[in-house]
């Protein structure tokens, strides 16, 4: 007769947990009782429906819903007793009722009911006539089964399913609907209209469950929801079914609900039976213990007095607990029997009940007591010693603060310090090293300039008197002008030595060193702004990093304070590189080889060195008066004088030698002998292995070997060109020779400083052989006498110790040979003292058998 209605728009009913067993009670009833065939196939398919979902729940991997439910898995329930489950069982009826009372209130709240459109009654009106409005499924339900749900205990009678999971208003007020339809009478539209309303201000109220899932759905975290498939507004209401399935998982989860409850509650009784027993049984064993306590043992006593006070604890928690109690009541029950034993019988009994046994058993206890006192007693003894060590390391650490305080700060402090000393030498040093070196800049072009300057006159005098040159060298006006200067300075230096009455003098034996004013002037004020720019080096600095004075002060407060750590940080070794800034500084202009030099306050000569400021501030650092000799010896600046010298005077010196010293000058020759010799001898650090005097040396020999090969000049022209001794030509020829034998002499002054086998390759190999002995022999072509003399001032330049030495002739044989032939040469009867000098000369070489022979023939 109607349409049948399409099942995809059938409204779903929200199901709770309260309400899931009055549904499962009235499916069963729907199930079991209707004979209608229309409503299997609703439960059936309901059903499959069920399994469906729960099928797509499994399957869902990428939803995190909370959709588990308790039957998902094995359930983990703590066991509770009966008194907790009463006290739950209540409050939850108590949190019923109160929900009830607020939902009552909030609807009292709202306001009067509007009347139907029909001028039906308004369901306010209803419930004030005691009639209910009630939908299809409670008319169902109603007609179904008919009674009262407020019967139970929680307002719900067990096996009637529970349409109003919030409250009991919704109940009471679908009571007229009920007896209306009880009674057989058929609905029509105003009362259909009626429920309707009911039922809408119900679901707006919360008392009902809405007809779509839109809220349902909105709290569920699914991703795969669909929002147009529960969107259905009231005007589908009558288009739709009712769905009268079970809901089967709920239900069986009631049912398990209620089994747990039912086994939870025997499991109760049981343990509060057995509480009972247990009690009563520590009662009679405590009696019983009591009674024998007289005539038992030290055990048995231990036993009845346990027994005793389990028995007090029990009597007090009967008579102050009753299932009403609170919650620190029950803690109190369930914590304190744990601690009851099973049974009296359990404790254990005393071997040895005799008088004997006690008193083995107290002699026992009093002895492990003992050894635990003497332990104990030992134990507080260490520990008294260990807190009078620690008291005694406390004061001495207190009493040592101090002098450790005062150290570490200096120690701050000399860090700090040497720090920026560091960092300030590191600034100026650079600046002392350009100032030394414009200053070396004027001594080389000085003494390259004299150097040029007589190297071109031998030149000159060469290309005038040689037979081979041609004429137009004589008429070049630059030549004839230094022949002029070279004469003027020649007579200048003649007259000198008449003066001096100087009559042992040769041509040639002098330095041609003179210079004019003009030249002297400037190259004195350019030493003069050296000094000016020397003195500004430190001048944006604070003292204790400018004076030298300063800087000794702060190390020699180290040393004073903590010579060890001193010596570790190896001071002594680093002291001639702090210095040196502040002794190169001093000794800028300084320069043995000038004499009479006055270049910020030292002099000519090695002991000048030892006048110098610096060097009286340093003489002494780090000693005391009454230093005794053991300790000096042990002093680890002991050497600090001697590793000056070395590793900066000496320095200095090899830089002098090589701008400014003359092999060919006597003056500067003997300066820089004596000088080298001095500090070889004083200071113990000059050793042959010293790498600065090795420097030195190497210096001296490269000087004069360029004074050799440039210097050095004897012009061999043919014999008769010398027959007039006043010519020219024989003046220039003496001159050489008096020239290559002051470089011999002066190379031969630095034996006992250089090596023998180098004064042998310099003078005797280069300037005896190479220059000196064909003069000699040129000159005894010419005049035997003459020749005689020079070679006795050769063989007086000798050193002593080779003169003394029998082997010398070994090589001074050309020499030898020239003396034998000099001797034949020589007129017997004429040259009869000349002849005794010669034998004399064969001696001092150690030529002693040529001489027996010269004398045996000629004398």
């Amino acid at each position: 007769m109607f349409k049948k209605r399409k099942t995809a728009n059938i409204r779903q009913r929200r199901v709770s947990e309260e309400d899931v067993t009055g549904e499962a009670d009235i499916v069963g009833v729907i199930t079991t009782d209707d004979s209608n065939s229309n409503t299997v196939p609703a439960v059936k398919k309901e059903k499959k429906k069920v399994k469906k979902e729960a099928d797509a729940k499994k399957q869902s991997v990428l939803s995190f819903e909370d959709e588990l439910e308790a039957d998902d898995g094995i359930i983990f329930q703590e066991k509770k007793s009966s008194l907790s489950y009463k006290l739950r069982k209540e409050m939850k009826k108590e949190r019923k009722e109160k929900r009830r009372e607020e939902k009552e209130k909030q609807r009292q709240a709202e306001g009067k009911d509007k009347k139907n459109k029909n001028g039906g009654p308004t369901v306010s009106e209803l419930d004030e006539l005691g009639i209910r409005i009630v939908n299809g499924r409670e008319a169902e339900n109603i007609a179904i089964q008919p009674g009262d749900s407020d019967d139970s205990e929680d307002g719900v009678t067990p096996g009637h399913h529970k349409f109003r999971p919030r409250g009991n208003k919704s109940g009471q007020s679908l009571d007229p609907w009920k007896k209306i339809l009880q009674s057989g009478q058929i609905p029509d539209a105003n009362m259909i209209h009626a429920i309707r309303k009911k039922r809408q201000q119900a679901r707006e109220q919360g008392d009902m469950i809405p007809i779509d899932e839109t809220v349902r759905v909105e709290e569920s975290k699914s991703r795969l929801v669909r929002d147009d498939d529960n969107d259905r507004s009231d005007d589908e209401e009558g288009q739709s079914r009712m769905d009268f399935s079970v809901n089967q998982q709920a239900r069986d989860r009631q049912q398990r609900r209620e089994a747990f409850d039912a086994a939870q509650e025997r499991g109760s009784d049981i343990s509060d039976h057995e509480s009972d027993w247990e009690k009563q049984q520590l009662l009679k064993a405590g009696a019983n213990a009591k009674v024998a306590g007289g005539c038992e043992g030290e055990g048995s006593q231990d036993g009845t007095v346990e027994a005793m006070s389990s028995a007090m604890q029990y009597s007090s928690l009967d008579s102050g607990g009753a299932l009403g109690m609170t919650g620190g009541t029950d803690q109190l029950l369930w914590g304190t029997e744990s601690t009851i034993p099973t049974s009296a019988a359990s404790l254990p009994r005393p071997a040895n009940y005799e008088a004997e046994g006690i008193i083995k058993r107290l002699q026992d206890s009093r002895t492990s007591l003992e050894e635990v006192f003497r332990r104990h007693q030992a134990e507080a003894d260490g520990v008294d010693g260990e807190l009078a060590e620690c008291k005694a390391t406390t004061e001495r650490c207190t009493h040592d603060q101090q002098p450790l305080t005062s150290i570490f700060q200096f120690y701050q402090d000399i860090r700090g310090y040497v720090t920026d000393l560091r960092d300030c030498l590191n600034e100026k040093v650079p600046e002392i090293n350009s100032l030394e070196e414009q200053v070396y800049v004027l001594f080389r072009q000085r003494a390259q300039k004299m150097v040029q300057r007589r190297r071109q006159d031998v030149r000159d005098q060469n290309d005038e008197f040689s037979p081979f040159a041609g004429k137009g060298a004589a008429s070049d006006e630059y030549r004839t002008r230094r022949a002029a200067e070279r004469e003027g300075r020649r007579t200048r230096r003649r007259r000198e030595r008449e003066k001096r009455g100087d009559s042992g003098h040769h041509d040639g034996m002098s330095t041609d060193d003179e210079e004019s004013h003009s030249e002297i002037q400037m190259v004195q004020t350019e030493l003069e702004h050296a000094i000016v720019e020397a003195r500004k080096v430190f001048e944006d600095v604070e003292e204790d990093f400018s004076q030298l004075k300063r800087i000794v002060a702060w190390l020699e407060e180290w040393r004073a304070r903590d010579l060890p750590t001193y010596s570790d940080a190896y001071v002594s070794y680093n002291l001639p590189k702090i210095f040196s800034p502040y002794i190169r500084l001093q000794m800028l202009l300084w320069n043995p080889l000038i004499k009479d030099s006055d270049s910020n306050g030292s002099g000519s000569n090695g002991v000048e060195v030892e006048r110098m400021q610096w060097f009286n501030l340093l003489l002494l650092y780090g000693s005391s008066g009454g230093d005794e000799p053991k300790q000096l010896k042990e002093d680890p600046d002991r050497n600090l004088m001697s590793n000056l010298i070395e590793r900066v005077v000496l320095i200095k010196l090899k830089d002098i030698v090589g701008c400014w010293w003359d092999p060919l000058s006597h003056s500067q020759t003997v300066r820089l002998v004596n000088l080298v010799r001095h500090y070889a001898e004083t200071y113990p650090t000059l050793s042959p292995s010293s790498k600065p005097l090795q420097n030195l040396t190497h210096a001296i020999i490269a000087k004069i070997k360029d004074a050799i090969d440039n210097d050095i000049f004897v012009p061999m022209f043919p014999k008769n060109v010398y027959d007039n001794r006043n010519s020219g030509v024989s003046l220039f020829f003496q001159r050489q020779f008096w020239v290559a034998w002051k470089l011999l002499s002066s190379t031969l002054m630095w034996h006992k400083v250089l090596s023998d086998s180098v004064i042998h390759d310099l003078a005797i190999r280069s300037l005896l052989n190479l220059y000196l002995l064909p003069a000699l022999n040129l000159a005894a072509e010419i005049n035997p006498s003459d020749a005689l003399d020079k070679c006795r001032n050769v063989i007086n330049s000798l050193p002593r110790a080779w003169v003394k030495s029998e082997g010398t002739h070994v090589f001074l044989g050309r020499l030898e040979d020239f003396l034998v032939k000099l001797a034949e040469k020589l007129d017997p009867a004429a040259n009869t003292p000349a002849l005794r000098d010669l034998c004399n000369l064969l001696k001092s070489i150690g030529a002693n058998t040529q001489a027996e022979k010269i004398s045996n023939k000629y004398l």
